[in-house]
């Protein structure tokens, strides 16, 4: 796998995204994560969400993935909620978490709230994860269209997040990918502010990843981002599964 990342603050007075790619010796996981909560307590959702995920999964070896990821997530979620009745300065805090484990032939993901996971073929874009959002329930009911979506005051509220109740359950699946596939994992920062057309046009035109991850964040914060902004790619080199 080939891995390329960029997070930006954005117009924010700081950046409540945290993210994690693997070193080479780690497990194949990538995961954003988008923090709710105030100035500090978002930081604080994010980074544990992020760091107790990979610990996690680090250190267990059970075969069933989507297990794995939703076992992983219920142990951030259960440390973030006991941190938040801890500690008044972090009532209430929350994150978004996206994540997913890159095999040859198959991926393993997992979301909760409304940070984002793509998948890239070449020529389209196409969204695996369903936010969790009361924007989108409304959507799924049909009292409001995909494009009135896009623009509704209320399409930042959540209806599902990692931390701030006793027990969340993550959305699981997975997916084929083939050489030269790319998942794309980004917070709302990003997907909130460009069209899938115009990212489709940056993931065809890319000199590389990292191109491909600056000119997506860069035409996001042109487009009038007003949010941290972080997107992690992950490219399919090809193989087999052993």
């Amino acid at each position: 796998m080939i891995y390329a990342f960029r997070t930006d603050i954005g117009r924010r007075q700081s950046n409540q995204d945290f993210f994690f790619i693997p070193e080479s010796n780690e497990k194949p996981l990538a995961i954003v994560a988008d923090g709710m909560g105030g100035h500090r307590a978002g930081n604080v959702a994010s980074l544990i969400a992020v760091e107790a995920i990979h610990e996690y999964i680090e250190a267990n070896d059970e075969p069933r993935l989507q297990i794995l990821l939703q076992h992983a997530v219920s142990h951030a979620n259960r440390l973030i909620f006991d941190i938040g009745s801890a500690d008044s300065d972090c009532a209430g805090m929350g994150t978004t978490v996206t994540m997913a484990y890159c095999e040859p032939t198959r991926f393993t993901y997992a979301n909760v709230g409304d940070s984002r996971l793509y998948l890239f073929d070449g020529e389209h874009l196409r969204q695996l994860t369903r936010d969790h959002s009361f924007v989108e329930e409304l959507v799924q009911s049909g009292v409001i269209t995909r494009q009135e979506a896009e623009t509704h005051p209320q399409k930042n509220i959540l209806t599902r997040c990692v931390g701030n109740s006793q027990f969340v359950k993550a959305d699981t699946a997975v997916a084929k990918w083939e050489k030269g596939n790319i998942i794309v994992l980004c917070s709302d920062g990003l997907h909130g502010s460009i069209s899938r057309t115009e990212a489709e046009t940056i993931l065809k035109d890319r000199k590389d990843l990292l191109d491909a991850c600056n000119r997506l964040v860069d035409a996001a914060s042109a487009n009038g981002s007003t949010d941290n902004i972080t997107v992690v790619l992950v490219e399919n080199e090809g193989g087999e599964l052993l």
